[in-house]
């Protein structure tokens, strides 16, 4: 998933555009009061401090009534459109550029910096960098000579979404609150099918898992301090309203993820039943070949058995004549035929015949010939 904290050099090109458009008009009607300094601009410091030159010295000037993101301050982080505030700033006040000084009541800060507000002819530096979108009004002790102007400068930027208040700038609040929706709607919707594979259901759990991340993250943000950037920007209401924002993404994701837990568990059920029905049924049909070959052998092994008992019998012996020579009628081949023994009154087989072995009897009975048993 996209980052939603991008570093503020990675913004898209449309910044620039935006804080170029808006150096040009809008500035305030203003006079020189007779204890201002003109002074040379030497180099631009950050989006709210300047060197500047008069008198033969070099001061270096923090600008009255307007924070910037901070972007030179090696103990913190570039903060989100702190180098476009730079930039803006260089663009407006390149080296030479001829400016007013005009002091209020404190004229220096804690850092030995010269408190001043800046003006190019009429136009108030501080202002135009609130209405660029790169800057808030602010004031320090007693210094608010210059601050309704810049807090009019602001107003305007937050009423077209520019700058810190657009949503097409990947670090500002209210884009980070839209990507976090996007990304939740985008997770959400990937829900897996019923019949999906377990491991669909492992990715949506971790896609959605790291957009709650993203969320937890956004709420640490909001829950920061409300007098310093990025929230001075957008004030105790509108803060409040993005934290029921990134919540209600929070409950939405919460909702999900027992969803897909639920969904996971029963397909897991499902895949489980479906491999011991794989199972018994391979079972049942192993059990049948099985069975199958079993019978199979033990037909083969009866017949090699009754081969073997066969092959091992004695050979019948052949009828013959009182004479002790077998008798064949003239003129046939055939084995003679010897009359059916006759049943006595009582039971028992008579005739001429002794013959016990296996026997082929003629039509009708009477008589018979030897055959092999």
């Amino acid at each position: 998933m996209k980052e939603l904290f991008a570093a503020a050099g990675a913004h898209k090109a449309a910044t620039a555009v935006v804080v170029a458009g808006v150096i040009a008009g809008g500035g305030v009607v203003h006079a020189a009061t007779d204890n201002s300094t003109t002074a040379t601009v030497a180099k631009v410091v950050d989006g709210d401090t300047i060197d500047v030159r008069y008198d033969g010295e070099t001061y270096r000037v923090r600008l009255l009534n307007v924070d910037t993101p901070e972007s030179v301050d090696p103990e913190k982080p570039v903060e989100c459109l702190g180098s476009e505030a730079s930039e803006w700033l260089k663009q407006r006040l390149p080296a030479g550029t001829e400016v007013s000084l005009e002091r209020d009541q404190d004229t220096l800060d804690d850092y030995g910096r010269e408190l001043a507000a800046v003006f190019v002819g009429d136009n108030l530096i501080s202002a135009e960098i609130a209405r660029a979108g790169l800057g808030v009004a602010m004031s320090v002790g007693a210094n608010t000579k210059y601050l309704r102007p810049v807090q009019t400068a602001q107003a305007e930027a937050e009423a077209v979404g520019r700058g810190m208040y657009s949503n097409e700038v990947e670090c500002t609040v209210p884009a980070q609150i839209e990507q976090l929706q996007a990304a939740a709607t985008d997770a959400i919707q990937q829900a897996p099918a019923p019949a999906a594979a377990l491991a669909a259901f492992d990715g949506q759990a971790a896609e959605l898992a790291a957009v709650a991340g993203t969320a937890k993250a956004l709420l640490g943000v909001l829950d920061g301090d409300i007098d310093a950037l990025p929230l001075l920007a957008h004030g105790a209401d509108r803060v409040a309203f993005f934290r029921s924002q990134v919540t209600a993404v929070q409950s939405r994701l919460d909702k999900a993820t027992a969803a897909n837990s639920t969904a996971r568990a029963a397909r897991n059920r499902q895949l489980e039943a479906e491999a011991r029905r794989a199972a018994e049924e391979a079972a049942r049909r192993a059990a049948g070949e099985a069975a199958r070959k079993a019978a199979e052998e033990a037909a083969r092994e009866a017949a090699e058995e009754a081969a073997e008992r066969a092959a091992a019998a004695p050979a019948a012996p052949r009828s013959s004549t009182s004479g002790g020579s077998s008798s064949r009628s003239s003129g046939s081949s055939s084995t003679p035929r010897t009359a059916a023994p006759s049943r006595s009154s009582g039971g028992s087989d008579s005739g001429p015949s002794t013959y016990t072995g296996c026997r082929s009897y003629a039509p009708g009975g009477k008589t018979w010939t030897p055959i092999p048993c």
